[in-house]
């Protein structure tokens, strides 16, 4: 089952086709949503999700309590860009552009950036928030699984 749910309406929840979930999952989506919104899904997740079953998110997390290693990191990114750029890749809004332009693509793209718009402006939760928060939201166990310098996996349990 495909649902299309704006997460920051309170009353997503149902459009679902069921009222409890086994595990939920999600990769490189939440970071567009501030915290604030954020922690309200995450409650709203913590009463999806059947006793002993699984949240996990895969995303963009950034430690605040590292700069150099996250300078480091964006630095080594952005120069990987600035080469693809350089051997004729398009960058990120030049995509998007030319997806706008496109007869089979526009109407979708103009969605997305309708529910989307742009990143949440440097709102970016490291995983201790979202463990903590998926914590507070009834879950409870929650950690970083996985994580390199600008990306984890965080894994909560009921």
């Amino acid at each position: 089952t495909f649902v299309t749910a704006d997460l920051k309406d309170p009353d997503w929840t149902e459009r679902l086709p069921h009222t409890s979930y086994d595990a939920v999952l999600t990769a490189t989506a939440l970071h567009w949503l501030h915290s604030e919104p954020l922690a309200v899904l995450y409650g709203q997740l913590g009463g999806l999700v059947r006793d002993g079953g699984v949240f996990m998110n895969a995303d963009r997390t950034i430690d605040q309590a590292t700069p150099r290693i996250n300078a480091a990191e964006r630095a080594h990114r952005h120069a990987a860009m600035d080469r693809a750029k350089a051997a004729g890749a398009l960058d990120w809004a030049e995509w998007w552009a030319v997806a706008a332009k496109d007869p089979v693509l526009a109407a979708p793209t103009a969605e997305r950036f309708a529910i989307y718009g742009e990143h949440a402006d440097g709102d970016m939760p490291s995983a201790d928030w979202h463990a903590r928060t998926l914590l507070a939201s009834g879950f409870g166990e929650a950690r970083a699984v996985w994580a390199s310098p600008s990306d984890s996996l965080v894994l909560a349990v009921k």
